[in-house]
């Protein structure tokens, strides 16, 4: 008996130890009461804007920048409803309302829509593209991902220091973060993990760009999509072995996963583009 007493003293000071978010689902500006997640997107695709604005002073490249986002966010939201139809078919006042993109779809309707505004609007220069493309990648995602902590959404799976270790990177990069019906406990902290690869792949390809800037060479767009893409991918396929949120499986693999190799293979093609 003591030796139980023991045992759950240590387990309720694990826990307690464990890393809880201090981020609140919703914020207030003014009078209004906006959604972390929704927020922090909004605030991201203006920090994007701002930046094509201020380095081109040109209205039509910000137009190209607004038909991506309306293309990502359409694609997006269309994704997540269709994912988790089961529940917005019994909840269709909440098509709208609700917070909830799919990551999927925001990628793909982003992709199609950088490429109207490159081959048909023909609104954004290829130059301006490879510049902006990392930026809006890391800056809309990690707001998506940090949005999505409070909101428990893309949330990992639990760890237990009794089967996973003490010592194991699984209880010690523990967050004690909720889970879409807001409960608390220690999970692996997916959503940061996501929001560090895609600051890191971004940080990246906006360095490596800026040294071939003054350089000879390939002036096609399409390794920097193609970049895009396969970041997403090969960061969110790994990812999602650590995740909790209910998902179809196919053959071992979440239907995220099967996504992650769709773009994968999209990326292959979109890079022998000219």
């Amino acid at each position: 008996m003591r030796a139980q007493c023991t045992s759950l003293g240590i387990s309720l000071k694990a826990h307690r130890e464990t890393k809880r978010s201090m981020l609140s689902q919703f914020i207030s500006v003014g009078p209004f009461a906006l959604n972390l997640y929704t927020a922090l997107i909004a605030a991201a695709v203006l920090a994007t804007s701002a930046w094509a604005w201020r380095h081109t002073r040109d209205g039509r490249v910000i137009m190209g920048v607004c038909v991506v986002a309306l293309f990502a966010l359409a694609f997006g939201r269309i994704g997540y409803v269709a994912l988790h139809w089961e529940y917005f078919r019994e909840h269709t006042h909440e098509l709208f309302s609700s917070a909830g993109l799919s990551e999927h779809g925001a990628v793909g309707g982003g992709t199609i829509g950088l490429i109207l505004a490159l081959r048909v609007v023909r609104c954004m220069s290829p130059a301006f593209v490879r510049q902006w493309l990392p930026l809006a990648l890391s800056l809309v995602g990690i707001a998506a991902s940090i949005g999505c902590i409070p909101n428990g959404c893309a949330y990992g799976r639990e760890v237990f220091w009794q089967t996973d270790g003490e010592s194991s990177p699984a209880w010690l990069l523990r967050a004690d973060w909720p889970d879409a019906y807001s409960i608390h406990n220690p999970r692996w902290p997916t959503q940061a993990l996501m929001a560090s690869w895609l600051a890191a792949t971004g940080a990246s390809w906006a360095v490596w760009t800026g040294l071939r800037a003054n350089r000879r060479g390939c002036r096609s767009v399409s390794p920097a999509i193609s970049f895009a893409i396969l970041c997403f991918a090969a960061g969110d396929f790994l990812i999602q072995f650590l995740r909790g949120d209910p998902a179809p499986m196919l053959a071992g693999l979440r239907i995220y996963q099967w996504l992650d190799l769709g773009g994968l293979a999209s990326a292959a093609m979109i890079q022998r583009l000219p």
